[in-house]
């Protein structure tokens, strides 16, 4: 059964999108990682979708783990208009239809998982993409989807934040971090490769913090305050919590990835966020805090260096997406509410 309040969520992104959906009747759209927080949305909604079409669209969802009953898309195991195929992406697939867009969403996101596997990190952001693209060049698509990470921008200075897509980044490739910031750095470059010399139709999305109902334990600071409120009635933080930061919806995020779908250029790169609110991890903390019930919140020392790669502030500029037509609608005090109530506590 889906969570309610993602299905109150889906039901939005549906009202918005709907000539865009309507458009993929009939399409078949691989995604992979499908039963991850973000791609998982979108198949909520292809599916909701599929109803009101007489020739609805097929989805090949590609997942690394088999989809079993406590999966995030449990309640779809038995939808006629999705085939669940378990493997590695890095590895060959064969699927014997034409696929008309890849959405190529898998990758190892958590700062813990892919800090304690950081060749796997490597291998399954490289290899995977590789595969897709390869696949892309032998099956033509009209559409790629590429989920890009704002990683790749490391700590820029001042003068670029709110930092545009033309920015370079300023990562250090030695750092425990870099597995996944430099691999997602080089899948752009494998991008912008094969769409120079194959002409694939690739779009790259730089993904700026995500949160909203069913975002798992994935070891950043929301679910991480969220998980010690509400287990251990307070929150503790790393440091004095004084990084700066925005955060999009989910449902924002899905708006704007169908919005890049319909309206985006191919061989270009959008960064995908909200440029509205930023804010510090401390206030993020106190905010989560009020919310679950007067949880106090325990600020740690700061340490006696400074490391000159620590994310002082991470802000999207988001120019290239409003001219699409984009603007974030869910702020963050209302979202944050919206995913404590999807806890049911």
């Amino acid at each position: 059964m889906i969570n309610q309040a993602i299905k109150e969520d889906v039901e939005k992104i549906l009202k918005k999108n709907k000539e865009f959906l309507f458009s993929l009747a009939g399409k078949k759209v691989l995604i992979t990682g499908g039963n991850g927080f973000i791609p998982s949305y979108i198949v909520d909604t292809l599916t909701i979708i599929n109803k009101q079409l007489n020739n609805p669209c097929k989805l090949i969802l590609l997942n690394k783990n088999p989809i079993n009953e406590k999966s995030r898309l449990s309640h779809l195991i038995n939808d006629s208009n999705i085939e669940f195929l378990s493997q590695d992406v890095g590895k060959p697939f064969k699927i014997n239809s034409k696929i008309d867009v890849i959405i190529h969403a898998a990758s190892r996101a958590n700062p813990t998982s892919f800090l304690e596997n950081p060749l796997d990190t490597i291998d399954s952001n490289v290899n995977g993409l590789r595969t897709l693209l390869d696949f892309a060049v032998k099956n033509p698509v009209e559409n790629f989807i590429f989920f890009s990470s704002a990683e790749i921008y490391g700590n820029p200075p001042n003068e670029f934040i709110p930092t545009p897509e033309n920015y370079n980044g300023n990562v250090d490739c030695t750092s425990k971090r870099a597995c996944y910031s430099e691999s997602k750095r080089f899948c752009e470059t494998l991008c912008m490769t094969y769409f120079r010399k194959y002409a694939v139709p690739i779009k790259i999305l730089r993904i700026f913090h995500t949160y909203g109902p069913g975002l798992r334990n994935d070891g950043k600071a929301i679910t991480d305050f969220f998980k010690n409120g509400v287990n251990y009635k307070k929150i503790l933080l790393k440091d004095r919590g004084e990084s700066r930061m925005t955060f999009c919806y989910v449902s924002d995020l899905i708006n704007a990835i169908f919005l890049i779908l319909s309206k985006g250029k191919s061989g270009e790169v959008y960064n995908v966020g909200n440029d509205l609110e930023d804010i510090s991890i401390i206030e993020l903390a106190k905010i989560i805090g009020s919310i679950i019930g007067g949880v106090p919140v325990i600020a740690g020392e700061q340490g006696n260096y400074r490391d000159r790669f620590k994310i002082e502030l991470r802000k999207p500029d988001i120019s290239k997406l409003r001219e699409l037509g984009f603007a974030p609608e869910i702020f963050l005090k209302e979202g944050l509410f919206r995913m404590y109530n999807s806890l049911g506590i």
